[in-house]
């Protein structure tokens, strides 16, 4: 499950991102990124809410973007690391049994760190959803400034 997702379906509920999932799909494939009905369903969800909750919503909403970066970020390390290893091993000459074993463990962690990243890279309908999400919180913090330095 990519970040995105699973931040979405804690923060509104796993009925709300299958609703928001299948309408920003759905117009996709209409080729429009039109999602007012979604941010005004959200806005609707949250607006009521006090404002140290928004805060941290938008405090776990950043991190969960700095991870998502992180997770980007530390894939191109294990991409170098995995053919140095893989490299050294093969060049050390060591026993058969042992290059196959650890070759073959680091294949199968290379391989889940892979499958982390393209989960997470390539959710581009999460990451609308994630976008509409930070736009209502921070229309919602916009407000409440706005109403305090009046």
């Amino acid at each position: 499950m990519s970040v995105f997702k699973k931040l979405i379906r804690k923060e509104l509920g796993e009925v709300n991102y299958n609703k928001y999932f299948t309408y920003i799909q759905k117009n996709l494939k209409n080729k429009s990124l039109e999602s007012k009905e979604v941010f005004e369903d959200i806005y609707t969800r949250l607006k009521d809410k006090d404002i140290e909750s928004i805060a941290r919503m938008h405090d776990r909403l950043n991190d969960a973007m700095l991870l998502a970066f992180r997770i980007s970020k530390n894939y191109m390390f294990a991409v170098v690391f995995y053919i140095a290893a893989s490299t050294f091993i093969l060049l050390k000459g060591l026993v058969p049994m042992i290059a196959i074993t650890a070759l073959g463990t680091m294949s199968v962690l290379f391989l889940m760190k892979t499958y982390e990243f393209v989960l997470n890279k390539y959710c581009f309908i999460d990451a609308q959803i994630v976008l509409v999400y930070k736009s209502v919180l921070e229309k919602i913090i916009l407000g409440h400034v706005k109403r305090r330095n009046l």
